[in-house]
């Protein structure tokens, strides 16, 4: 995995994680799912759109949010290691040229 690649996974692993823990802490203090709707629609909008796929899982509950930050990392994460791969390929065909 480039380096790019994990920091893309640590910091929106990160920004998921505490998605997850605001979500699981509001629904355990407060009895209703506001926080867990809230959440869920924050994870589905920073990672459109596979994000989306996690609509099929029950909204608002932690593991419609959970599974909302397993695919937006997941995404995120290869999106930044296609493009590493896409710059080093460049780069290697750029010096074979001339």
């Amino acid at each position: 995995m480039h380096r790019a690649a994990k920091k893309v996974a640590k910091w929106y692993g990160a920004w998921a994680f505490a998605l997850l823990a605001i979500a699981a802490l509001g629904n355990s203090f407060s009895g209703h799912g506001e926080y867990g709707v809230s959440t869920h629609l924050w994870l589905t909008i920073t990672g459109l759109p596979l994000s989306l796929l996690s609509w099929y899982v029950p909204n608002g509950t932690v593991l419609g949010v959970l599974v909302a930050g397993l695919i937006g990392t997941a995404q995120w994460t290869a999106v930044a290691e296609a493009n590493a791969r896409w710059e080093a390929w460049r780069q290697r065909r750029q010096v074979k040229k001339p």
